[in-house]
């Protein structure tokens, strides 16, 4: 009997915590990893961003996993869904953002923002053979801009030689460190993409 109260103990201590709107919980919860590219959400009232997890069509309801809480939200059929044809579309683990209000006991989701699929055209990648070549002639040689879209914190753990940082969320705040050569190759990289 012992070791099963130990193991229930163990899952209990390493399954994230579920929460319902009668729980006391802040006006936003959002996944850390999510604010390392979304800052503004710290200040954003009434939202939930982590990975989805769950859907309950008996319920009406989803589950988001926040990483540290699995946040439970109901939904409509007047229930947005943004970059997916619609709820039962949701695959775990992609990642969302749900904006929601309180309706009695319960959190109702008004939206679900769908991460988007980020695609590239083939001919605008790069190869790291065809970098690690350009890298080695440096910037003014080989007539390029490297740009490090990863949040700061990653650039200054650790960075391609001669790149400059640009993260993704601030790219319109910083466009002037851009070269104004139009003509000059600009190369971005990031930690990858799904």
């Amino acid at each position: 009997m012992k070791r099963v109260f130990v193991i229930l103990l163990i899952l209990l201590i390493i399954q994230p915590v579920i929460v319902y709107a009668k729980d006391s919980m802040p006006q936003n919860y959002v996944h850390s990893k999510c604010m390392k590219c979304h800052e503004d959400y710290k200040n954003t009232n009434d939202i939930v961003a982590g990975n989805f997890y769950s859907r309950s069509n008996k319920a009406k309801s989803i589950t988001v996993n926040t990483g540290k809480r699995m946040i439970v939200i109901k939904f409509t059929d007047k229930t947005q869904v943004v970059n997916a044809p619609g709820i039962r579309a949701l695959k775990r683990p992609v990642p969302v953002r749900v904006h929601f209000k309180k309706v009695g006991p319960d959190f109702v989701a008004d939206k679900v923002v769908v991460k988007p699929r980020m695609k590239v055209p083939k001919e605008q990648l790069m190869n790291t053979k065809e970098l690690e070549a350009l890298v080695a002639l440096g910037p003014e040689k080989g007539k390029y801009t490297l740009v490090d879209s990863r949040p700061g914190i990653k650039y200054e753990a650790g960075h391609i030689p001669g790149a400059i940082s640009i993260p993704f969320p601030k790219m319109k705040k910083l466009k002037n460190r851009l070269p104004k050569d139009k003509n000059r190759l600009l190369i971005f990289y990031c930690e990858g993409f799904r």
